[in-house]
């Protein structure tokens, strides 16, 4: 998979040695806000209003990572403020002791995630005595116990491997693996081979959430011109698709045709239903902790989570609040 439109690489700025150099009434400058996101369509619209011109790199970086594992990786040393991610990683960054937040749901998967198989496998219960490759990430545990289920499949009847993202097209071509757990673009680019979808997510309905993630306080200020891109870039997508693939395709071995097609397997989330999801209660629940808890109860069942969620204290809907309020004065995404 050829991903040229992206640059692994972190790139803070320096502070200006003057600026470095002058006495304490000087108050110094924030460093900008890194923000890590992985090949996955449903955090597009990131790219494209960063690639567009429509993200100021003085307070917003939105940096390409090669897999959720290393966005997870990279939060955890600090080399992060925050990352797009899935609910279950979410949830098991915080278990882990981290302190973050919850600031948005972005996204919902129906259909984008998926598991592609060789062309002799044709339904999950073929998959007895194969070889799987996925993510070692919560996720990739739950669609698994998902698949399993599908097939009547004990777990010690299939073998598993460790296969990052961007290398799920590449292994299935070696003929490494019989099937991967993946999702969009490289779902996608294994159908144009040959590969034979043989589960998805829309066999899993609600339970593959994104949401933005962020170390806990960040004042919700600084967070603005995250969720500003976030809706900037959506908008773009939404009213001008085909100028929007034209860019986005770029690097994803998909033509524009095929991009927007991938597409029709998630819903992405304006962020005033995003809100609406976050928003708590005098009680602190929340639509977003309600259908949440299915997640939670599976990861409990996988043993991936430690204590149960404190989801009143994960949910931070302030900077929502905050990109409500001046929206509705000014007009403005």
């Amino acid at each position: 998979m050829t991903l040229n439109r992206r640059s692994f690489l972190f790139r803070v700025p320096a502070v200006p040695l003057a600026a470095a150099l002058l006495g304490g009434c000087v108050e110094m400058p924030l460093a900008p806000l890194r923000i890590g996101i992985n090949a996955w369509v449903g955090y597009d619209p990131l790219v494209l209003a960063r690639d567009q011109g429509g993200v100021d790199a003085q307070v917003l970086r939105i940096i390409d990572m090669f897999s959720n594992t290393d966005s997870l990786r990279a939060l955890r040393n600090g080399l992060l403020d925050g990352a797009a991610l899935t609910l279950d990683e979410a949830l098991r960054l915080a278990d882990g002791g981290l302190p973050v937040v919850i600031i948005a749901m972005i996204n919902q998967s129906e259909g984008a995630d998926a598991v592609l198989a060789r062309p002799d496998v044709l339904q999950a219960s073929d998959l007895r005595g194969r070889v799987i490759g996925l993510e070692k990430t919560a996720l990739g545990a739950v669609v698994l116990e998902q698949l399993l289920q599908e097939g009547s499949l004990r777990p010690n009847e299939v073998s598993t491997l460790h296969v990052e993202a961007a290398q799920h097209a590449d292994m299935m071509r070696a003929g490494r693996v019989d099937a991967v757990i993946t999702f969009e673009p490289m779902a996608s680019q294994l159908e144009q081979v040959g590969m034979r979808r043989i589960f998805d997510s829309r066999q899993m309905p609600g339970e593959i959430i994104d949401v933005l993630v962020v170390r806990r306080g960040i004042a919700p200020q600084r967070l603005l011109p995250l969720l500003q891109a976030w809706e900037r870039g959506r908008q773009a997508l939404e009213h001008d698709p085909a100028a929007a693939v034209a860019l986005l395709a770029i690097g994803t071995d998909l033509s524009e045709t095929d991009y927007l097609q991938t597409l029709k397997g998630l819903k992405l989330l304006p962020l005033d239903i995003s809100l609406q999801e976050l928003r708590q209660d005098e009680h602190g629940h929340s639509p977003l902790a309600a259908h949440g808890r299915l997640m939670e109860r599976t990861l409990q069942r996988l043993q991936l989570l430690s204590r149960p969620v404190d989801w009143k204290t994960l949910i931070d809907d302030r900077a929502l609040r905050l990109w409500q309020a001046g929206a509705a004065t000014k007009g403005q995404p």
